[in-house]
């Protein structure tokens, strides 16, 4: 019953990753290019909030819908609904956090060839986050640490959770435009 209701929604919050992600790439890469380090810093940052932005607003939505479900008597209230389309939606992440993890972990060649070709789909699927992940602390770039990996798919929970529980209880964030 969950797919049935929710995959939709969690396939939208995946296809706004990968535009965003896309994005968010092209902006590190042409920054990176131009060699202006502040610049893919900045429009990093912006991708993620404007990726944020978009998952909060299709998540507020699915809050809303179920909140009209729930007063109709056709749905509990469940606020494990959100998680678990966050699990959903962020599942290809897992598994190349998974992938990278473990070629960077241990030194076998078909380990570490499958590790590149998921690092490459992780920057396009993550791209957002990409020119954040090549600041240097202590001498090594983030991206070559192996939980930054799953740690970029925190901020969309956070949102996530947060946009579904005020759709769910109708509070909205902006005002509408009175005339």
């Amino acid at each position: 019953q969950f797919m049935e209701r929710y995959s939709y929604e969690s396939v939208h919050l995946f296809l706004n990753q990968i535009a965003i992600g896309l994005f968010g790439m092209t902006l590190a890469l042409a920054s990176g290019m131009a060699g202006n380090e502040v610049l893919r810093i900045v429009t990093s940052a912006f991708s993620i909030i404007f990726f944020l932005f978009l998952q909060h607003l299709a998540m507020w939505k699915v809050g809303a819908q179920d909140r009209l479900s729930f007063d109709l008597g056709k749905l509990k209230k469940n606020y494990m609904i959100p998680i678990w389309m966050w699990l959903l939606s962020n599942s290809l992440n897992f598994l190349l956090a998974i992938l990278i993890s473990l070629a960077m972990w241990f030194d076998v060649p078909a380990l570490s060839a499958v590790g590149g070709v998921a690092k490459v789909i992780e920057l396009i699927v993550n791209g957002m986050y990409s020119g954040l992940l090549t600041i240097n602390i202590g001498g090594a770039p983030l991206n070559s640490v192996w939980f930054m990996y799953f740690l970029v798919t925190l901020p969309a929970l956070a949102v996530i959770f947060a946009a579904y529980v005020l759709g769910f209880n109708n509070v909205r964030l902006s005002r509408k435009n009175k005339k």
